[in-house]
């Protein structure tokens, strides 16, 4: 039950700033809770795995004239205040790019999360333009002594800042003060998902929010409920579990087009009340599947609006071969129409869809693995689908002698193709740079480069589906670290060429360097602003050693 509330709680948040859009678009930025404490479960599941899949659904769905905005805390460093990073400026939406941003995310550290809503802010530019945050947090403010007395001062600087902040899992009184501090002090709402009362108290108090602000014209008494209505995934064929909160929007009818939203109402079973004569339409949706109804109030005259999606399902699940499931966030699911057009993206080695009836593509990536299968989506129906990238994963390391040191952040890892082209190159499939990187790709065989500074290596690898291939390289390389006061220093090998010339090394002209360099013996030279040579000398770089030295 708290999985459930805790994953409604983050789509009310979204939906919340969705239905006080403007034409222009939104502009919003999330702030998402990193810290150790997400490590902790609700259902049996984590709630960093929890948000992600919700922030995974509603990226989905992201309208394109809407910027969106990252920001992350406690996902770097243990103990550390400062740990509060942009990962995403506020911009048009890349829901690959972002959604690689909001998986990488593993739990670690404190939760400063005051001064990540003051960044993000400062990100939206708030004292300028109207800005939206949106914080999603598990636990009680550990850095900052005040949030309500920073939420004050942003809401007397902005322009027009609103807070949203959602809780999940929450035991601390304390930390639910907090979060509804921080919303009430700059107009938004605090969802605390324990029950649903708590969670339609949070609605209307954003409804009292809104009405504070611009308080409208008493209006005469209506009926407690004139429209009633009814929900269902087909005719006679009900949603199910995890998709069983449609969203309805209200919209007045003007020229049969949608006019400016209304209101947001929420389950299977709905009722409401809308107390203008008029024409008016009904957006109801649920995951992708949607459906606009057109309908008029007349006073004294209930609406009933039972409806069908005509929607179906589909499950699916990723594999490697045919024994071997896919795993991790970076599993990519892209729901496309016959066309080959985007339509929806989800995470995840076993996702599902709901959508209208009819026929799809689903494309199945990792890495740079992908498979891509015509589907047909049928209402009423839940279909299960396998689907096998016959690929594997290389996990490649370097170090710069056998049995040295490895290879720190700052590696280029180029993996290519095997082929040779006609000009003798091997075709660019996909860099990395961590350490150790690692590549899902389709089962064959490779070509990998490891780069650092100066020092090179490569082999041919050879990736066998559903496995797992560990390359360690060595680069045979050392540090060379020399410095040349006023002076620049180029750098060639020693050795000369039958000519009698030496071969330069592309390095940076400057002072001081202090690169990586293939083991062997090196020429350097100094030369002032007037191109004159000063002093030549040679350094000798051994193989997972730090030559140092100055000149002269």
């Amino acid at each position: 039950m708290r999985f459930f509330q805790a994953m409604l709680a983050l789509f009310l948040a979204f939906a919340l700033v969705a239905s006080a859009a403007s034409a222009e678009g939104r502009r919003v930025i999330l702030v998402l809770d990193a810290s150790g404490s997400m490590w902790g479960q609700i259902g049996g599941k984590p709630k960093m795995q929890i948000a992600k899949e919700v922030v995974g659904k509603v990226i989905s769905t992201w309208k394109p004239e809407d910027e969106i905005g990252l920001v992350a805390y406690g996902h770097r460093k243990k103990g550390a205040c400062d740990d509060i990073e942009v990962l995403q400026e506020p911009g048009t939406l890349d829901a690959t790019s972002f959604m690689a941003k909001v998986s990488g995310l593993a739990p670690k550290g404190k939760t400063p999360m005051t001064q990540a809503v003051r960044m993000a802010a400062e990100a939206l530019k708030y004292t300028e333009k109207q800005a939206t945050v949106i914080l999603v947090s598990d636990g009680i403010e550990t850095c900052d002594p005040n949030p309500c007395a920073v939420a004050e001062e942003l809401e007397k600087l902005g322009v027009d800042l609103t807070v949203h902040t959602v809780g999940f899992g929450l035991d601390d009184k304390g930390a639910v003060d907090q979060l509804k501090c921080l919303a009430e002090k700059t107009g938004g709402v605090s969802i605390i998902a324990e029950n649903a009362s708590q969670l339609e108290a949070a609605l209307n108090k954003t409804v009292e929010a809104k009405t504070e602000l611009a308080p409208p014209t008493p209006l005469p008494a209506a009926p407690e409920f004139n429209i009633t209505g009814h929900a269902s995934m087909a005719e006679s064929v009900e949603f199910p579990s995890g998709f069983d909160t449609p969203v309805r929007e209200f919209y007045p009818s003007i020229s049969g087009e949608k006019g400016e939203w209304l209101k947001t109402e929420f389950y299977r079973d709905m009722k409401a009340n809308i107390d203008k004569d008029g024409d008016y339409i009904v957006k109801i949706s649920n995951d992708l599947a949607k459906i606009d109804v057109p309908f008029s109030v007349v006073a004294g005259k209930p609406v009933d609006l039972d409806v069908s999606l005509e929607a179906g399902i589909v499950k699916l699940k990723g594999m490697l071969d045919d024994k071997t499931p896919t795993t991790g966030d970076k599993t990519t699911w892209e729901l496309l129409d016959p066309s080959g057009n985007w339509v929806a993206t989800k995470y995840g080695p076993e996702v599902a869809f709901l959508a209208n009836a009819g026929s799809y593509k689903i494309r199945l990536k990792l890495g740079t693995a992908m498979v891509e299968e015509d589907l047909t989506i049928t209402a009423g129906k839940i279909d299960e689908r396998v689907m096998t990238l016959w690929a594997g994963m290389i996990e490649a390391s370097a170090v710069f002698s056998q049995g040295g040191e490895s290879v720190p952040e700052g590696a280029t890892f180029e993996l290519r193709k095997a082929e040779v082209a006609l000009d003798g190159s091997h075709e660019w499939i996909f860099s990395e740079y961590s350490a150790p990187s690692r590549f899902n790709v389709p089962a064959g065989n490779y070509l990998m480069i490891v780069t650092r500074d100066f020092a090179t290596a490569s082999a041919i690898v050879e990736v066998k589906a559903g496995a797992l291939t560990r390359v360690e390289f060595n680069l045979n390389a050392g540090y060379l670290a020399v410095t040349a006061s006023g002076a620049r220093i180029i750098v060639y090998e020693a050795a000369k060429s039958i000519s009698g010339e030496r071969k330069r090394v592309p390095t940076e002209q400057l002072e001081a360097i202090n690169k990586v360099f293939t083991a062997g013996t090196y020429h350097l030279v100094t030369r002032d602003a007037n191109d004159t040579v000063l002093y030549e000398k040679d350094f000798e770089v051994k193989p997972g050693q730090r030559t140092e030295g100055t000149i002269p």
